[in-house]
């Protein structure tokens, strides 16, 4: 038998009576067992062609599905907005929320007037702000002439310019991305010369070993505090123990000092080495650290011996 409805504008003063907000309470209020039978659960379809016009008439809120809404053109759109003097698309974002935004200015424009105008959120505010992906800006070289004209040294230096109020607005903050094509190095962008070290031509091993041996530094520490000196050659890289991977052999070798890094040391075996020391008549840890201070120890006895020791000791 086939089932009858209430009349539409019967059935819809009934659901104004029930105050609900949106579609999402409408389900739940079907699913509750409350309804009556002659109402339908799905209205849009049973009342399609006998009155219905959408969800904010049927349940008496007055709103309007974003698809049928009528908006103004995008022109007086833009006009009423750009009155509102708000600088950004957080301050966009803020005015959507407060609830005093007409509903005849979508709330997402860009979607809307999509084909009808839409150029970018700071002509849609009228703050004249061009977003990075909407600029056009200098090409590589004229704008890679500026940068050197500022004699900027570093990235460092190239940022805290960006931050300042000096920097051409027709220039990007990221030149790497925005020239990806005609990029080389930070070094070609700055005019300082300087290129990455992955990208550098090193003097061979050897040539770099005879220079460094030549400067008598002590120590790695020493070798460090010398590059950043400024006065070590472009050629010679400062971590030459990656550069030359392949043929290093310790900081003692590259420096000429003959020092052996401690992890590359052979020392005698743990009973030889206790029968030496016990030779010495050392009585206690502060007698040891005092010897091995007095630069009379041999390289081949370890200072630590129980780091040394602490796995392959053999036993009396």
């Amino acid at each position: 038998m086939k089932k009858e409805w209430k009349r539409f504008t019967e059935a819809k003063e009934f659901v104004h009576s029930l105050n609900l907000t949106g579609q999402k309470q409408w389900k739940q209020y079907c699913a509750s067992g409350n309804k009556p039978d002659d109402i339908p659960s799905h209205p849009d379809s049973k009342y399609k062609n006998k009155g219905w016009i959408d969800w904010g008439n049927w349940l008496g809120t007055g709103n309007v599905a974003h698809k049928d809404k009528k908006f103004s053109s995008f022109e007086d759109a833009r006009m009423f907005v750009r009155k509102l003097k708000l600088q950004s698309r957080a301050s966009w974002r803020e005015y959507r929320k407060s609830g005093n935004k007409p509903n005849n200015i979508p709330t997402n424009p860009e979607i809307i007037y999509k084909d009808k105008g839409w150029i970018n959120i700071s002509d849609w505010l009228g703050t004249g702000t061009i977003s990075p992906r909407d600029r056009v800006f200098l090409s590589f070289e004229d704008a890679k002439k500026i940068t050197h004209s500022l004699n900027l040294k570093s990235q460092t230096e190239w940022f805290e310019y960006c931050k300042s109020s000096k920097k051409h607005e027709d220039m990007p903050v990221k030149p790497q991305n925005t020239y990806k094509k005609q990029w080389t190095s930070w070094g070609d962008w700055l005019g300082t010369g300087r290129v990455a070290d992955q990208n550098k031509e090193f003097r061979s091993f050897e040539d770099a070993r005879e220079f460094a041996k030549i400067l008598k530094l002590k120590n790695r520490e020493e070798w460090v505090k010398y590059c950043k000196s400024g006065k070590k050659p472009n050629d010679i890289p400062l971590a030459v123990w990656i550069t030359y991977k392949k043929q290093w052999m310790g900081m003692g070798d590259f420096l000429g000092t003959g020092t052996i890094a401690t992890q590359d040391r052979v020392y005698r075996q743990f009973n030889e080495a206790k029968k030496f020391i016990q030779s010495l008549g050392i009585k206690n840890n502060d007698e040891w650290i005092k010897y091995c201070k007095s630069g009379k120890k041999p390289d081949d006895i370890p200072a630590a011996p129980w780091v040394v020791y602490s796995k392959n000791k053999e036993k009396k």
